[in-house]
């Protein structure tokens, strides 16, 4: 359990030639860099198993999360799934097992029990919220949908028995007129509150792939991240069109100046990640959107991006 009055910082030990390629980068390309034709280097994807699914070179990998309601044992049932746009409302909900029966037995990962990922089916309107639960097993968090439209929202845990992390996912809608937003290009970097962020590596379809998230201040890397929940930073990836909610995982200790998470990709597409990193106490979240491609060439026509 991490207690957040006492927050860690991680030193690092940061190759000179990476700085300088990132600390170079960042000072030409600036602000006007058009993202989506930014390519830094990449990281090789990293063999993986899967318990009857053969082996990472059999090109196998996990089903992504999110797709229900029900999955693994376990059922989403909201208190309602309509609000007002712009209004903050309660958002209530329970998990149930398959026999009817609420949970209660949720395990600590970090100094939370219960991740909740809201997003925008036009991959806009991020929010990670923290619910809290009481005695009987609902849980409850305050909920503004900023805009109207349809919503995702992402419930990820981990109940008492189970060593895999579970989501599940429900739609939410906001009355009113929907403006969709416009379509986000594909990016390597990008930049708030003084901070810029790229990723390195690359998401191969049917696979593990290894992503490095670069944070750096200025032209210099930050090297003293404090912990968020429990790791160095949280990864969160969708996929465009059914918003697939994709397995990530934190490799630690961090190395050089990235923070590395491992990926499983279920498919070529677009995806759109959601990096949260805290520093100086502060957490902050960049945005950017990714095109897999396939890990053997000649295997199918190209992905066509979800209009």
């Amino acid at each position: 359990m991490v207690h957040t009055g006492k927050l860690r910082t991680e030193r690092m030990r940061a190759p000179v030639p990476l700085l300088a390629l990132l600390a170079a980068m960042v000072a030409l390309l600036g602000f006007s860099i058009n993202f989506g034709e930014m390519v830094v280097g990449r990281l090789a994807p990293v063999p993986h198993h899967h318990g009857g699914h053969g082996s990472g070179d059999e090109g196998h990998s996990r089903e992504p999360g999110g797709l229900a309601v029900a999955s693994q044992g376990y059922m989403l049932r909201p208190r309602t799934t309509r609000f007002t746009a712009g209004e903050f409302e309660n958002f209530r909900f329970t998990v149930f097992t398959d026999s009817g029966q609420p949970v209660t037995d949720f395990a600590q990962r970090g100094d939370r029990r219960m991740n909740l990922v809201v997003v925008r089916r036009d991959m806009s309107g991020y929010q990670h919220l923290y619910p809290t639960m009481d005695p009987e097993g609902t849980w409850t968090v305050p909920l503004q949908l900023s805009k109207p439209g349809s919503y995702r929202a992402f419930a990820e845990f981990l109940p008492g028995s189970v060593t895999t992390p579970v989501t599940l996912g429900v739609d939410l809608e906001a009355a009113g007129l929907v403006e969709p937003g416009p379509i986000s290009k594909v990016s390597k970097i990008a930049q708030v509150d003084g901070y810029t962020v790229i990723w390195t590596g690359e998401l191969l379809a049917g696979s593990v792939s290894r992503l490095g998230m670069h944070v750096m201040r200025g032209t210099l890397p930050v090297t003293d991240l404090d912990l968020f929940l429990g790791d160095a930073g949280r990864l969160v990836i969708l996929r465009e069109g059914d918003l697939a909610y994709l397995h990530v995982h934190p490799v630690g200790p961090r190395q050089d100046t990235a923070i590395d998470f491992d990926v499983d990709v279920p498919s070529a597409g677009y995806y759109r990640m959601f990096l949260e990193f805290q520093h100086h106490g502060q957490v902050r979240t960049v945005e950017f959107t990714a095109l897999t491609r396939c890990r053997w060439p000649h295997r199918g026509p190209p992905a066509i991006r979800p209009i």
